[in-house]
């Protein structure tokens, strides 16, 4: 199949939630309150992005079953399905108290999604809340919001980086979030700011109990790397090639960014994602001045 060498949404994958603000229909330059996530690329099937080819919108699932080889390259004999999830979150409040499970506990309960893990780029400031500070019991984990004082609390300050492996319990207050994990949106909530359903018995199958250290669950500023995946954020001012084997996802933090790849050429405005399939091979990024969010799949 022959495909574009940069692929964009053909229209905005938008979740409102009872946290959610302004902020990213502002980037994205249009009007809209409550919005608390954009879903840049997605292949799950709650929530799947349309994305142009021959100016045609297309399922992003129905594009990798006809094009998986294209796009995943070198990763395409590892992943069945497209292996990442990348999504722009903003909290005007505070998210839920969560956990995601493993493998393992999301099979015991019958999901249909895989366990998930996932690394937070902070795109703005706030608070973040991840890992206990000390040894909790089980018996310790109850729907009175309990849990909160026991969590470790982190200054969110402009492209810090966290990393939420399965089973550790978390949330994020006033921050806006670029949130990449692998393909998969199972969450069980332990405590809810607005009273929606939370799932206790299922989350005490699922939460490492330990006490978690700072260096567990804090990555490199403006760099983290998971098992299945990397992010990192590059100041591009001038001219830079790339060599790519598999996919890569761009998201620009700010500036502007001129795409080339052979007789292509493309631009990609703040706010804004754009996926490289494997079969690019080589592209240019140029820009007088452009902050942007390499996201890799491994």
């Amino acid at each position: 199949m022959i495909l574009p060498k940069f692929i964009f949404q053909a229209k905005e994958n938008l979740i409102e939630k009872p946290w959610g603000g302004d902020w990213i229909p502002r980037i994205k330059g249009f009007k809209g309150t409550q919005i608390g996530e954009s879903w840049e690329f997605s292949a799950h099937p709650s929530n799947p992005s349309k994305v142009l080819i021959k100016n045609k919108p297309v399922s992003l699932i129905d594009l990798i079953n006809q094009a998986k080889v294209e796009i995943l390259g070198k990763l395409a004999s590892k992943y069945n399905k497209f292996p990442i999830l990348v999504k722009i979150l903003d909290i005007s409040d505070r998210i839920s108290v969560q956990v995601h499970p493993s493998d393992e506990v999301a099979k015991l309960f019958n999901e249909k999604d895989r366990g998930k893990s996932e690394a937070w780029l902070i795109l703005g400031t706030g608070k973040v809340y991840i890992g206990f500070k000390d040894l909790v019991l089980p018996s310790e984990i109850d729907e009175n919001g309990n849990i909160i004082n026991k969590l470790n609390k982190f200054d969110a300050n402009f492209l810090d980086t966290f990393k939420i492996p399965p089973g550790i319990v978390h949330y994020a207050e006033r921050s806006q979030i670029l949130e990449v994990s692998n393909n998969s949106n199972v969450t069980y909530k332990i405590y809810d700011f607005y009273g929606r359903r939370v799932e206790i018995e299922k989350a005490k199958k699922a939460i490492f109990f330990k006490k978690t250290s700072e260096k567990e669950v804090k990555g490199e500023k403006g760099k983290v790397s998971m098992e299945n995946f990397s992010i990192e954020v590059l100041n591009i001012s001038g001219s830079k090639e790339f060599s790519i084997d598999t996919f890569n996802i761009l998201f620009l933090i700010d500036g502007y960014l001129l795409l080339k790849s052979d007789n292509e050429l493309a631009e990609l405005h703040k706010g804004y994602s754009c996926l490289v399939p494997a079969l690019t091979r080589k592209f240019i990024m140029e820009s007088d001045y452009a902050l942007v969010a390499l996201i890799k799949p491994l």
